[in-house]
């Protein structure tokens, strides 16, 4: 009987943890891709394709992923110069 009990507790435990709801909080939305980003630039030869999503529904925040030729993705900063001028010179590449 007391290891149903002390059963039933640590699962109780880790369903309530704290630690969930703070992972929550600080992510925002799921659906977000970008869970880490970087401000170091990328140089354009590199790349392979640029996605931007736009805040919306699907995530609090705007969000620029850059896929390098190396088919590696990722996530930069959009709040950075750099970025902010890539995204302006964006329709005319």
């Amino acid at each position: 009987m007391a290891m149903r009990a002390a059963l039933l507790l640590g699962l109780l435990l880790v369903v309530l943890c704290p630690g969930d709801a703070a992972l929550l909080e600080t992510n925002g939305n799921l659906n977000c891709r970008c869970a880490k980003t970087t401000t170091a630039f990328i140089p354009l030869r590199k790349y392979e394709s640029v996605e931007v999503r736009p805040a919306g529904s699907s995530c609090w925040r705007l969000e620029v992923l850059i896929k390098l030729k190396t088919q590696e993705r990722i996530c930069v900063d959009p709040n950075t110069l750099w970025v902010r001028k890539l995204l302006q010179d964006l329709p005319k590449l």
